[in-house]
């Protein structure tokens, strides 16, 4: 069954369906909202990954911090069952809605997360990566698992990280800022069962790209190969390279990959199906030099079957020329906007060769520089409505101009999609999944374009949600920064009618 008709169904199945809790209450029944935790912590994808016969120990918490008294339900007993005390057991493949309603307020306020059982995937060894017969991976990888890109919601200004998951076979590709780097973590600690990533990329030595390493990799015990930007190194990126490859990691520069030196190759299978090409540049650094800046960014397509996945860090337009000289380039199925969705990169002539099905832009709601965003204070009104900062106009222009989403309109942002989930099975298609916002913005249009403080629920006014699985022109931030001027005639005039270009 669909995720979508799961979600349709749920809450008819929670009136119908639900198991009485008897723990005890200790809720004032003044909360607004409830939400499932596990092991204590918020379940930031809204998902969890078990195996079959996993037992899992679920809790919910109210927006005031009260426990309330919950029953709990499981939309397919057949694949996960819950008892009262919101302990769920894995039973059999598949995907079921976990779901609790609180019995206090009288109002019903409920949560729910998705359990994804699958049968236990085994390595049995870590090859060189080199041939499709010898990948990183060596045994049952989860054959029947699809495919799934994270584009992980940042909450500093702007930054990026990726997670890349097939079964047991895991990939991170940078980490954000210093705090940005917690999130990574925790969904790594999610979803990285054996402790131990494939590979781990990092594409050039901006902050807002490897500052969050530190933290991200807590808990990693062990990484198979890491492709960086190269030089010498220094920071988190240095430690990086130096706990892993004691550990045995096998490491290489992106200079060292496009040219074949030190062992290094351009490509690397992580499955007999699944491999990623390091794209020639011809910008990366030697390994004598120091700091990667944007132009020096890695360029990557990840592919897996009919899928592919293009991702180039930061690069710049002028590097991007440089790729297109150096590369043939096929047209890609996922494409993330260069450096957040910046004007200086994402060029028409990168975009038009690779005609992308779907754009995703990785980029946080914009807060000033030097301030760190540790969740809504009253004093902090900066851009609450995601009117400005990346990704910027010419980009979204030059995006919306590309052929195959000129006609789909795919675009996707983190601002507005939280975490955003790419799945497929190897198809030039894919399935898309948000979900809630960690900074989310701000419908200021209600309140006269005023930030209004609600010291109960120590946040703003008019936060909007909802918009987790809607495209960007479906969102409200797309009206706020006046992006509907940059659709195509015809679907600007199918979908905004009212809406009129101002005169040149």
């Amino acid at each position: 069954m669909k995720r979508k008709t799961l979600f349709a169904l749920v809450t008819f199945i929670i009136i119908v369906c639900l198991v009485p809790l008897t723990a005890c209450n200790n809720a004032s029944g003044k909360f607004a909202s409830i939400r499932i935790q596990f092991d204590g912590k918020d379940i930031v994808t809204g998902e969890l990954d078990v195996f079959i016969s996993d037992k899992l120990d679920l809790s919910v918490i109210a927006d005031d911090g009260s426990v309330p008294a919950v029953k709990w339900n499981s939309s397919k007993p057949s694949v996960a069952t819950v008892n009262a005390q919101g302990v769920v057991e894995a039973v059999g493949s598949g995907t079921a809605i976990i779901s609790a309603v609180e019995t206090v307020t009288g109002k019903n306020y409920g949560a729910s997360v998705f359990v994804n059982a699958k049968h236990k995937a085994a390595q049995v060894g870590v090859g060189s990566g080199k041939t499709a017969d010898d990948p990183i991976f060596m045994g049952n990888e989860g054959s029947d698992e699809p495919l799934e890109i994270y584009f992980i919601e940042m909450t500093q200004i702007y930054a990026d990280s990726i997670f890349i998951k097939k079964g047991n076979v895991e990939v991170l590709f940078d980490a954000g800022y210093e705090l940005d780097g917690k999130n990574v973590n925790a969904i790594l600690r999610e979803k990285v069962t054996d402790n131990r990533l494939d590979m781990l990329l990092v594409s050039h030595s901006d902050g807002d790209h490897i500052d969050g390493l530190a933290t991200a990799l807590d808990g990693i015990n062990n990484v198979s190969l890491m492709v960086d930007y190269g030089g010498v190194g220094n920071g988190n990126v240095k430690a990086a390279r130096e706990k892993y490859t004691q550990r045995g990691m096998v490491y290489h520069s992106a200079y060292d990959c496009v040219n074949g030196l030190n062992g290094a190759v351009d490509r690397y299978y992580l499955t007999s199906e699944l491999y990623v090409d390091i794209l020639n540049t011809g910008n990366y650094i030697l390994n004598t030099d120091s700091n990667a800046s944007n132009p020096k960014s890695v360029a990557t397509i990840f592919n897996y079957k009919d899928f592919k996945f293009f991702t180039a860090g930061d690069l710049t337009s002028e590097a991007e020329k440089d790729l297109i000289k150096n590369e043939v380039l096929p047209n890609v199925t996922l494409y993330k906007a260069a450096h957040h969705g910046s004007h200086g990169s994402n060029s028409r002539e990168l975009l038009d060769i690779l005609d992308p099905l779907a754009v995703a832009i990785s980029a946080a709601r914009a807060s000033q520089y030097g301030n760190e965003w540790k969740g809504s204070k009253q004093n902090e009104t900066y851009n609450l409505n995601a009117a400005s900062g990346h990704p910027a106009a010419a980009a979204i222009e030059r995006i919306y101009q590309t052929n195959r989403i000129s006609r789909n309109l795919n675009v996707y942002w983190n601002a507005v999609n939280g975490t955003m989930k790419f799945s497929t099975y190897g198809e030039d298609n894919y399935t898309f999944q948000g979900s809630a916002t960690v900074k989310g913005y701000y419908d200021l249009s209600l309140t006269n374009g005023q930030a209004v403080w609600n010291a109960d629920k120590q946040d703003f006014e008019n936060r909007v949600t909802g918009e987790e699985n809607f495209r960007l022109h479906e969102t409200k931030a797309f009206i706020f920064r006046d992006y509907v001027k940059y659709l195509p005639d015809e679907k600007r005039e199918q979908l905004f009618p009212d809406y009129r270009l101002a005169e040149k």
